[in-house]
């Protein structure tokens, strides 16, 4: 490999390794604070906002009853005090503390959801054109234990400390008739949910759902309640525990984490951290997104602009498995959030909100404006336009057009490699320059004269280099130019939905890794299985590294320039064996052309022809009186600046 390249690839080396350290890698949680963070986790999860007692858990003891006397009274005489604590806690609210819960199931052409009576909340929500890893129906949604959507407020009307009364704890009265709505097309389901005290007070969920579209809206609407639910202390809360839908929770967990929009740039997470708090009074935000490797569950205000007031985040990792929850070992993250609604201020009041909850396409959320496609990591700076402007389009054409990815990831390289020919012909001619003139008697006469001055000998290069037209950075700056496509793939394949259990050849899931043989250990730095869409990329650099060494055998390198090549495809095996397969197939596809093209361009290059020109070059150069250039001018100062300081030491030793 020569100089170009090495530098090349040890500059993509530090960019990957800076964004493992800086961005991705963070301690773990200890043991105990993992515990402490599910504890908590799990207490906010079964709680909400403030800590509520339920009714059916508290023995009603009257204060100065002793609990002898109250076990003495007979069962009504209990029945009694215990409605009369409800209604002294719970006031107008208490008929709706029981009832009977119902399951309402609503079926469009994206996905199927499940709306609970009790509370009147999504407790179920399912993909219809996607499936987990394992090839059941895909859940952005799950139905247990810690997922809740809710409003939570105090009652104005009662004279006595009451507790924040929480929807989800309220059994809602459905206004329509039939428990399986089916909707199709182009066509709307406005379905209503009734939390009613009379007919003159009530409050309203109502959720709206399209045909063919991933989005649905939710209102919260009252009539009546301004004077019975305190207007200054209205919540509405959203809880979930993420479910795991891909392979490797170590990367899903990786890529999810609470997204939102704040001053019109989206921002996020960590999602290596256990838990964070952002204070609305620092940002406003217009959506707010529980966002997964491949999926995300977006709440939205009405229009951009408006923001949700006194909003609080928060998220953390859930430890386990719990064993009496058999879904709890697919739980990737537990996310929290809350905002103020003022829907209660008036007689007759209302709050409405969308949502869209379904893959992280492109084209899908950039239709909803608001930035809505920052959700999708395209990488930073330049990289990011890449992606968008050039990768994106070029691949949703070939979608049309071609029936395998994995073929579609093969035009794709064919196609960057022809687009970059121009650079890596320049790059060959560049090589084989400096390979014909190190290759010259009065080049290896000089090796041999001033081998013990490595300065001298440099300038004297840089002289022979700049009489024949070698540059040095001829080669390096059309192969630095062509990797910002490569590190741009970095990022678009891991994160393309379109790959998701895309198979081709023995891969399964082209957004995962690929396994031939799964170990049963684990391999600091490498993992617990094999990828061999990996493994032949590794051999391929070595056989590009070859190829390279061989095509300027006689230039001598800097050791450390001479080993690195070698060095670097060990750091690839291991960092790449746990990524995309797609990512792995396309690497190795460029290094195969790579390949291909030098030997190729080496045919069609003729160095003696090419030593003439050079030499005429030189002799035109010399009739012409140029002078020298700027690194040979640089180099004979910094040898100039060398020189004194060594006269300076021995003076300052006599």
């Amino acid at each position: 490999m020569d100089r170009s390249s090495t530098i090349g690839f040890a500059l993509i080396a530090g960019i990957i390794l800076t964004w493992m350290i800086f961005f991705t890698e963070t301690p773990q949680p200890t043991p105990a604070t993992a515990s402490a963070s599910q504890a908590d986790s799990t207490q906010k999860a079964s709680q909400g906002t403030d800590a509520v007692v339920r009714p059916d858990s508290l023995a009603f003891i009257p204060v100065g009853m002793t609990d002898s006397a109250y076990k003495a009274l007979s069962d009504s005489a209990k029945q009694a005090l215990a409605q009369a604590e409800k209604n002294k806690k719970y006031g107008s609210f208490t008929p709706l503390m029981s009832g009977t819960d119902r399951r309402i199931i609503v079926k469009t052409e994206k996905y199927t959801v499940g709306i609970s009576t009790k509370g009147a909340q999504i407790r179920e929500l399912f993909l219809n054109e996607f499936r987990t890893h394992d090839s059941l129906p895909l859940p952005l949604i799950r139905d247990e234990e810690g997922n809740r959507f809710f409003i939570g407020f105090k009652q104005a009307d009662l004279n006595v400390e009451s507790p924040m009364v929480e929807s989800d704890q309220l059994h809602f009265e459905y206004m329509g008739q039939d428990t399986l709505v089916e909707v199709k097309g182009e066509n709307t389901q406005t379905l209503v949910f009734r939390a009613k005290i009379d007919d003159r007070r009530y409050f309203d969920f109502a959720y709206t759902f399209k045909g063919n579209a991933y989005d649905y809206g939710f209102e919260l609407k009252q009539q009546g309640m301004d004077r019975v639910i305190d207007r200054q202390d209205v919540r509405v809360q959203w809880e979930t525990f993420i479910p795991k839908t891909e392979a490797s929770m170590e990367k899903m967990r990786e890529k999810t984490a609470i997204y939102y929009r704040s001053s019109e740039s989206v921002e996020w997470m960590n999602p290596r951290s256990e838990n964070g708090e952002i204070n609305s009074e620092a940002v406003a935000v217009d959506w707010v997104a529980f966002h997964s490797q491949f999926f995300t569950h977006t709440l939205m205000t009405p229009a951009e602009g408006q923001n949700l007031e006194n909003l609080g985040m928060m998220q953390a990792d859930p430890v386990g498995p719990d064993r009496s929850n058999p879904f709890s070992g697919y739980k990737a993250k537990y996310m929290k959030m809350y905002f103020s609604s003022n829907f209660a201020q008036d007689p007759t009041g209302s709050q409405a909100y969308q949502f869209y909850a379904g893959p992280l396409d492109f084209e899908a959320l950039q239709g909803y404006g608001r930035t809505m496609h920052q959700q999708i990591e395209l990488g930073w700076g330049p990289l990011k336009w890449i992606n968008r402007y050039l990768v994106i389009p070029v691949f949703n054409w070939l979608e049309g057009t071609v029936p395998s990815y994995g073929i579609i990831i093969l035009i794709l390289a064919i196609l960057i490699k022809i687009v970059l020919a121009p650079l890596s012909y320049r790059t060959q001619i560049s090589t084989t320059k400096m390979r014909v003139v190190n290759n010259l008697q009065e080049v290896k006469d000089l090796d041999e004269r001033l081998k013990n001055d490595p300065t001298k000998l440099q300038q004297e290069k840089m002289g022979i280099y700049r009489k024949y037209g070698v540059s040095l950075f001829g080669g390096c700056w059309p192969m630095l130019l062509s990797y910002p496509f490569l590190i741009a793939f970095f990022f678009f394949f891991p994160n393309a939905i379109e790959l998701r259990q895309q198979s081709f050849l023995w891969a399964t899931d082209l957004s995962t890794y690929d396994s031939i043989l799964d170990l049963g250990f684990n391999i600091p730095f490498y993992g617990d299985h094999v990828s061999l869409f990996t493994l032949l990329m590794t051999i391929s650099i070595y056989a590009f590294t070859f190829i390279s060494q061989q095509n300027q055998a006689q230039m001598n390198t800097n050791p450390v320039l001479k080993w690195m090549p070698y060095v670097m495809p060990i750091f690839f095996l291991g960092f790449l064996n746990s990524y995309s397969a797609g990512l792995s197939w396309y690497y190795l596809i460029s290094n195969v052309l790579s390949i291909s093209q030098t030997l190729i361009t080496k045919r069609f290059i003729n160095e003696d022809d090419l030593l003439k020109q050079m030499q005429q070059n030189a002799k035109a150069k010399a009739a012409a009186g140029k002078g020298k250039s700027r690194l040979e001018r640089w180099a004979e100062a910094q040898q100039q600046r060398q020189r004194e300081m060594q006269r300076n030491k021995s003076r300052g030793g006599k």
